[in-house]
């Protein structure tokens, strides 16, 4: 005798629902910071943004602490990280002026 199986809404719908998209986002965004080191930060640890606009400064808070993004680019790689599609930031000094990680208790530079 067969058990009770429920059936997921995958099954339900079949492989494609109106419900939900899917896509495969990278699981992880690396952020070369100015000092040289590199910390991986999965998207699932994001905690909140905030962009300044005239400071040109990207505030991404993550559970180990905050990264801070400054550059007059920072904005479109704003845009690109809320989408997902950004999964690597260094500072290149023209458009990213620079990438500092800092954790928690430390505190965010100005």
């Amino acid at each position: 005798m067969k058990g009770n199986h429920s059936r997921s809404l995958k099954e339900h719908f079949g492989p494609k629902s109106e419900a939900w998209q899917e896509e495969h986002a990278p699981a992880i965004v690396r952020f070369w910071c100015s000092d040289g080191a590199c910390w991986g930060i999965p998207f699932s640890q994001v905690l909140g943004t905030h962009y300044d606009p005239e400071q040109q400064r990207l505030l991404i808070e993550c559970t180990i602490g905050s990264v801070v993004v400054i550059g007059p680019k920072a904005w479109d790689f704003y845009d690109a990280f809320c989408s997902q599609r950004a999964t690597m930031l260094k500072a290149d000094g023209k458009d990213i002026l620079n990438v500092t990680m800092v954790l928690r208790g430390e505190a965010v530079p100005g």
